[in-house]
């Protein structure tokens, strides 16, 4: 046996993969992992057929498909005001966690400091700690996930941050940030030699009439931003793992020369069958908010008069149970219950939190069929009571 030292000694199967194996082990219903259980747009599986009849099955080129990224531009156009060069400040890539990681991974070496806002998306604190980098953790103020701006102003004076990570919409508490943040952050890191990354992989799922303020919207943030996107969360395909970045060419420069040793080229048909799509199909994606606006009010009609007490969500398709009415017990011990007794799976909010701190909170996915959360909803509903009469 090699005697070899991990650079990831702390980290084993993720919540998701476990989460996901006891729904199939117990047969339960799988709100945990956020993806749909609908397929995506009929026109963009017979375009994705189309390209491949068609001969695009070879690599494509290392910053994607040309026809992909003037999508892309004019999509960013359309809606944030942002003129994107195709050619020098759009890279496609595998999905966003590959985006994050090749971007962390350009930037972060040895002892450099990433902050990084809990809770937080489970990719993050890996690849920056393989990096030899070192995640300084700041916790979202409860109940509604805002930044603690004075805490944020004093962590800046203590450390130099390489990078501040932004997510927003929030995975996994469905929090966004506002015009007003977005003007603070700037304010507060113009100074600063400082990498922002931002993702912003739900941002056309921002509800109630509300548009997504993007980082893209702000000339002066877009000088030391990286922005990261994924296809699959407004595609309901997130099995294609397309992604893409979006920053000003000495940046994106740096993100290609990791890309092309890493990933290269990503799939081509994929590509191609979403440039065709975006540029056929425009109305899917300005009426996509109202689509997963219906889920989550429906979801959250069903769950009105239960023991579970749902969180707004203003963006992303995951919704915060409070589950304190149900059990007192910890959140790990309540999927698991959950997935075992009422045959639904959920996620512990503990798992994006690095010291495992427990608000009691699990999170639901939404982007499901109707009558799946209808299911749940009732499975729910009849599992407190058998749980309560135990």
């Amino acid at each position: 046996m090699l005697n070899h030292e991990s650079k990831l000694p702390q980290s084993g199967v993720s919540v998701f993969a476990r989460m996901t194996a006891l729904a199939m082990e117990y047969n339960a219903i799988n709100l945990a992992q956020g993806f749909p259980d609908f397929n995506p747009p009929e026109e963009l599986i017979e375009f994705l057929y189309s390209s491949a009849k068609e001969g695009l099955n070879q690599y494509a080129p290392m910053p994607g498909l040309v026809a992909l990224r003037e999508q892309i531009a004019q999509r960013l156009l359309n809606d944030y005001s942002f003129i994107a060069s195709v050619d020098k400040e759009i890279t496609v890539t595998a999905g966003a966690t590959q985006a994050l990681f090749t971007v962390i991974s350009a930037f972060i070496g040895a002892g450099d400091k990433v902050l990084i806002f809990e809770p937080a998306y489970d990719s993050y604190a890996p690849a920056i700690i393989a990096n030899g980098g070192i995640p300084i953790y700041l916790r979202l103020q409860e109940p509604d996930f805002n930044i603690p701006w004075e805490n944020f102003e004093n962590l800046l004076n203590e450390h130099q941050f390489k990078i501040i990570l932004f997510n927003n919409p929030h995975n996994p508490c469905g929090s966004i940030l506002n015009l007003d943040d977005l003007i603070k952050i700037d304010k507060l890191t113009q100074p600063l030699n400082t990498l922002l990354l931002w993702d912003e992989v739900y941002d056309l799922l921002v509800y109630d009439g509300i548009k997504h303020t993007s980082a893209l919207m702000f000339d002066s943030l877009m000088e030391r931003s990286i922005v990261v996107y994924s296809m699959g969360k407004t595609l309901h395909n997130t099995g294609w793992k397309i992604g893409y970045t979006v920053a000003r060419e000495y940046l994106t420069n740096e993100i290609r020369k990791l890309h092309q040793f890493t990933v290269f080229s990503v799939n081509t048909p994929s590509q191609m069958a979403i440039a065709r799509f975006m540029k056929n199909e425009p109305k899917f994606f300005t009426e996509l908010a109202t689509f997963y606006q219906n889920k989550r009010d429906y979801f959250t009609s069903l769950l009105n008069g239960s023991q579970f007490r749902i969180y707004p969500t203003a963006g992303s398709y995951f919704a915060l149970a409070d589950y304190s009415r149900v059990l007192n017990c910890p959140d790990e011990e309540m999927a698991q219950l959950l997935a075992r007794e009422y045959k639904v799976a959920a996620i512990p909010i503990s798992a994006f939190y690095h010291d495992h701190y427990d608000p009691r909170l699990i999170r639901f996915c939404f982007a499901k069929k109707e009558e799946t959360l209808l299911e749940a909803a009732k499975r729910l509903k009849s599992g407190h009571a058998t749980i309560r009469n135990k």
